[in-house]
């Protein structure tokens, strides 16, 4: 099930306004936009179904502590504060270093954080989304003043946001284990393994969501829904990220091996272009909940991949509007 319904409910960016309205600047009404198309792909992640080990309307996954329910009230905590980042980045575009952004966002990420953590009592459902999507928003924000609205570019700009933070994180992390410092699940394994998980995704300008909306495209061209080229997108992510949530869970040599394999099974096997044919998925989600590991990374991913896809239609939308309102 996809909220593709809801669309019309999202104001496409500058929209016309009736001559009733009262006026609101542009960068407004593109904030605004933005965050509800944030808001959107992160239901949409978590009304699809069926996704291996991961939360959805008719399986917890492998969790034992939240349900779809738990991630709906989350994801609603959250949603009002996707148009701030969106207005972080849009008061940033093309007269900021980018760099600047990252304080900004850090400070809403952690008020929408709080948000999460009071509505689900303490359940964390997307503090992950928070710090990658963020990103995007507001690199997309940043991207609309520069007329440079692809999504090339605001992977590129996502990127520039964090990339001198994430350095700067990582080459601290030695120094952590030297005071002996309470590290992170994700520091401990960036410093045993040498994987980077979400940060490092960030820093490089999201390869995996390059990917997973390149899947997605190539599916809906062959005539498939987008519920099931979001599958394919799904997988394909699973394939592409550094999960450090299945490494956590079911460690690094589960994931390098087993993990891989599996998923590469399941993306040859499911056909988005036939509809119910699931098949391939099961195995590997009844692995993943045997295991208790759940790939929360690739879902984080997916949303970002799902808002990359909305954003990117009505992004070109908005830069036609503008290049007729300067002719």
């Amino acid at each position: 099930m996809m909220l593709s319904d809801f669309m019309n409910l999202v104001p496409p960016f500058c929209s016309n306004i009736d001559s009733n309205t009262p006026v609101v600047p542009a960068w407004e009404r593109d904030a605004v936009a933005l965050g509800a198309l944030a808001a959107l792909a992160t239901y949409e992640e978590l009304m699809l179904s069926p996704k291996p080990g991961l939360v959805c309307p008719d399986s917890p996954g492998s969790h034992s502590d939240m349900n779809w329910i738990t991630f709906l009230i989350g994801a609603s905590a959250i949603a009002p504060l996707w148009r701030v980042q969106a207005h972080a980045g849009l008061c940033c575009g093309h007269y900021k270093p980018l760099s600047e952004l990252a304080d900004k966002l850090r400070v809403t990420g952690r008020k929408m954080e709080c948000a999460m953590f009071e509505a689900t009592g303490g359940v964390n459902t997307h503090k992950g989304l928070i710090f990658a999507l963020s990103l995007l928003v507001a690199a997309s924000g940043a991207r609309i003043p520069a007329r440079e609205y692809s999504p090339s570019a605001v992977l590129e700009a996502a990127g520039g946001i964090i990339a001198s933070d994430v350095g700067r994180e990582f080459n601290s992390i030695a120094q952590k284990v030297e005071r002996g410092e309470k590290m992170t699940h994700g520091e401990k394994i960036y410093f045993l393994h040498g994987i980077g998980g979400i940060r490092a995704e960030a820093a490089g300008g999201f390869p995996s969501v390059k990917a997973g909306l390149g899947a997605l495209e190539e599916a809906l061209s062959e005539g498939a829904a987008l519920r099931d080229a979001a599958i394919k997108a799904m997988l394909t992510i699973m394939l592409e990220c550094e999960d450090t949530n299945v490494i956590h869970r079911a460690g690094v040599n589960f994931w390098r091996g087993e993990y891989k394999e599996r998923v590469s099974g399941a993306l040859r096997g499911f056909d988005p272009v036939c509809p119910g044919r699931y098949e391939p998925l099961r195995g590997l989600g009844g692995r993943l909940i045997e295991l208790g590991a759940s790939p929360g990374g690739a879902a984080d991913l997916l949303a970002c991949t799902l808002f990359m896809y909305r954003s990117k239609i009505s992004g070109n939308k908005l830069l036609k509007k503008r290049r007729r309102e300067m002719k």
